[in-house]
C-alpha cells in the first residue's frame, strides 16, 4: 500500500506520515463515511454495487474472506464522477483523486461495518458509517500508525 500511502502524503504536502490523525488519513476517512451513509449504508453499497454488475466484488468485502479489488473506473460505474468530485472537495481531497481512494479504502471500510459477514439493515445505528474510525483504518493500511 506504499503507493496509495504515498498518494495520500502528496495530496497534503507531505503530512501523511501524522499516521491516524494526519489531515489525509482524516479526509479519506470522511469520505468512506460520507459515500458509505448516502448509500444507506452497507446494504446500500451492496445493492448499488450489485446494480452495476459488481455484486461478487461487493459480497466479497461482506463475506469474511479476501476483499476482491476494485477499479477507480468500476467506482464511476456505481456513483456518478461529479458525486465523487463532490464528496472529494467537502473533505479537502482534490478532484479525481477520490475514485482512487473510494478504489483502495472501500472494500476495507465495508468489511469493517460488515463484522462476521452480517449486514446491519438500512436504518439501524450499526448502519450509520459514522461510527466507524475509517481514518485509524486507512492509517494501518498504509502502515501510518
Amino acid at each position: 500500500m506504499s503507493g496509495l500511502s504515498g498518494m495520500l502524503g502528496g495530496l497534503f504536502g507531505g503530512q501523511e506520515s501524522g499516521g491516524q490523525d494526519s489531515e489525509a488519513h482524516q479526509g479519506a476517512g470522511g469520505l468512506l463515511a460520507q459515500v458509505i451513509n448516502a448509500a444507506g449504508g452497507p446494504a446500500g453499497i451492496a445493492q448499488k454495487f450489485q446494480a452495476a454488475g459488481l455484486g461478487d466484488k461487493v459480497q466479497s468485502w461482506i463475506g469474511t474472506g479476501h476483499n476482491l479489488p476494485v477499479s477507480a473506473e468500476q467506482i464511476t460505474k456505481v456513483f456518478p464522477p461529479e458525486q465523487i468530485d463532490n464528496w472529494a472537495q467537502q473533505h479537502g481531497l482534490p478532484a479525481g483523486v477520490a475514485s482512487q481512494v473510494l478504489a483502495q479504502f472501500l472494500p476495507h471500510a465495508v468489511d469493517q461495518t460488515t463484522p462476521d459477514g452480517d449486514v446491519p439493515p438500512t436504518g439501524t445505528p450499526q448502519a450509520d458509517a459514522s461510527n466507524f474510525d475509517f481514518a485509524g483504518l486507512i492509517g494501518r493500511l498504509t502502515g501510518g500508525r
